[in-house]
């Protein structure tokens, strides 16, 4: 009797099964992904006539709504992922420590995260809201404000009521990776620090800091590809308004593409767009490798 062999691309049907499971991947991938994409940036570099042109992105670039739009993504990101990262960073250490009913705890914190952003944004809407909304009066009963302010009818309230929104929600994403991050920390550099006398802010600056930036590095990336392509939270909560004032990059290419019909134009912000996000994710990645060297 022959013996069987043990190596498993022998076995009977096996490539046809990694047949059956790659296909229907490449398929959805190739329709979904790849073919949008390929869409998009024809659409941006041809007239309507269909012939090649780069007049969709000097129109882009020489439009003030482009450059408004940049600027208030820009700000958007650097200020939510900075407040979003030091508070993250807090309830990190908070939840790395020993206490009863931690596991609870770290459960009920991340039902923020958990919420869709659309009907979370929906109840931040209904609590600024000035003529009912419990914020604006809670603030105006505990005489910290002479009225209630409107929070999403004035340009600055309303940036502010974005970011305030945002940083609510993502804190507990932030928390969750960094507190992967403390838990890879050996408890035996902290248990020989200890011994030295070393104070927290010591072993703070010299441990976990250093230990962690490359967990900070990923956490950062991942925030600011989603703050920069934010779409949702401010389509519903402000609309991109008062005027302008809250439009970033992914509402204002909705608006050029559906609200305007202006395709071409809008396939162009997309694009430039994706070439922020890659100009993005290229710094982190120098970033991370330079601390992976530096830290080795």
């Amino acid at each position: 009797m022959p013996e069987r062999s043990l190596n498993p691309k022998h076995e009977k049907g096996y490539w046809w099964a990694i047949v059956g499971f790659v296909v229907p991947v490449l398929f959805f991938f190739t329709v979904f992904q790849i073919y949008p994409l390929s869409k998009n940036v024809w659409l941006s570099l041809t007239n309507i006539a269909g012939r090649l042109t780069l007049g969709n992105f000097y129109r882009t670039l020489s439009s003030q709504s482009f450059w408004q739009s940049t600027w208030i993504t820009v700000e958007f990101s650097l200020i939510s992922v900075s407040i979003e990262m030091f508070i993250g960073f807090i309830f990190a250490l908070l939840l790395n420590q020993e206490f009863r009913g931690r596991k609870a705890v770290r459960t009920i914190f991340l039902i923020p995260w958990a919420l869709p952003t659309a009907i979370m944004a929906t109840g931040w809407k209904f609590l600024l809201q000035h003529s009912y909304g419990p914020i604006p009066w809670i603030l105006y009963w505990l005489h910290f404000v002479k009225e209630p302010p409107y929070f999403l009818s004035l340009p600055k309230n309303a940036f502010i009521s974005i970011v305030m929104a945002d940083v609510w929600k993502t804190v507990p994403f932030c928390a969750l990776l960094l507190l992967a991050g403390l838990q890879a920390i050996p408890k035996d550099l902290y248990e020989a620090m200890d011994v030295d006398g070393a104070s927290w802010f010591f072993k703070l600056r010299r441990l976990t800091i250093p230990l962690m930036l490359p967990a900070i590095i990923v956490t950062l990336i991942f925030r600011f590809l989603q703050a920069f392509g934010v779409f949702d939270l401010i389509w519903v909560l402000t609309n991109g308004g008062p005027g302008n004032a809250t439009m970033a990059l992914s509402p204002f290419i909705y608006q050029q593409t559906f609200n305007w019909l202006d395709i071409r134009n809008g396939a162009a912000t997309a694009v430039m767009t994706a070439l922020y996000i890659l100009a993005i994710v290229a710094a982190m990645w120098v970033t991370r490798s330079y601390i992976g060297r530096r830290y080795a």
